[in-house]
């Protein structure tokens, strides 16, 4: 009776040929792998260069921050990647869209987020100044901070807050802000001003009664001796000229 026993030995061939399989795809699977890596720093570099040299002209120094989420399909290589704004006028601070064309004319586009941080030196208080007070030089300094963070009305020039007037309390330390200011009125309503008429070869001064109050380079109304209204433009403490 034959032994029905036998000692059953693994197909060597089948086995090398399985693992042979295994081992090309893997290799075959690591290029894409390590392109989409590639092309996503690539397209990072290209975004924050961009943003960099676009957001310079608003302070002293600029930081971006830029994250490419990997596509979860399998995209075109984006070979050239194009960084540009996808609207006009857009801000260039605080968390920015950024559209990648790629490859050119016809490619297909990708849109980035990137948080661009600019540093910029603004206004604050040095002192309180009470309401109604006309700002000096002595009042202010300047501070840097993150334009992101600071209120969209943050004056950023000592020069272009002097002499202007304070419509509200304002506490020493506080950034301050453009609608809390107005030009000083050196005009008055119902005060009597000087009144210089020009025209083509000739200049005339007169008094008149001011209806309005203005500012320097504002229009008012005028009342001449007549009753006659003209509008002028003042030109000083109770000054003003009207131009024919």
């Amino acid at each position: 009776m034959r032994n029905q026993n036998h000692n059953v030995y693994p197909d060597h061939g089948a086995h090398f040929i399985k693992l042979l399989a295994i081992a090309a795809l893997i290799w075959l699977g690591a290029p894409p792998a390590l392109a989409d890596s590639s092309e996503e720093a690539l397209i990072e570099q290209r975004v924050r260069d961009f943003l960099i040299e676009q957001a310079r002209p608003l302070g002293d120094s600029v930081s971006v921050s830029v994250s490419v989420q990997r596509a979860q399909a399998r995209l075109p290589a984006c070979e050239n990647p194009q960084p540009f704004l996808p609207r006009n006028n857009q801000r260039l601070y605080g968390r920015v869209a950024v559209g990648v064309d790629c490859n050119g004319e016809g490619g297909r586009t990708r849109y980035v987020q990137a948080d661009v941080s600019v540093t910029i030196e603004h206004v604050v208080l040095a002192r309180d100044v009470p309401r109604g007070a006309t700002l000096t030089s002595q009042d202010l300094m300047l501070e840097k901070g993150f334009l992101e963070k600071l209120p969209r009305q943050a004056v950023k020039r000592i020069e272009g807050a002097v002499g202007l007037v304070a419509t509200r309390a304002l506490r020493a330390g506080t950034t301050l802000q453009s609608y809390q200011l107005r030009r000083e009125n050196l005009v008055k309503r119902g005060q009597t001003v000087s009144v210089i008429a020009r025209g083509e070869g000739f200049q005339v001064r007169r008094e008149a009664q001011a209806m309005d109050n203005g500012a320097m380079g504002e229009q008012v109304r005028l009342r001449i001796a007549n009753g006659e209204l003209l509008q002028a433009r003042v030109i000083g403490p109770k000054r003003l000229s009207v131009e024919f």
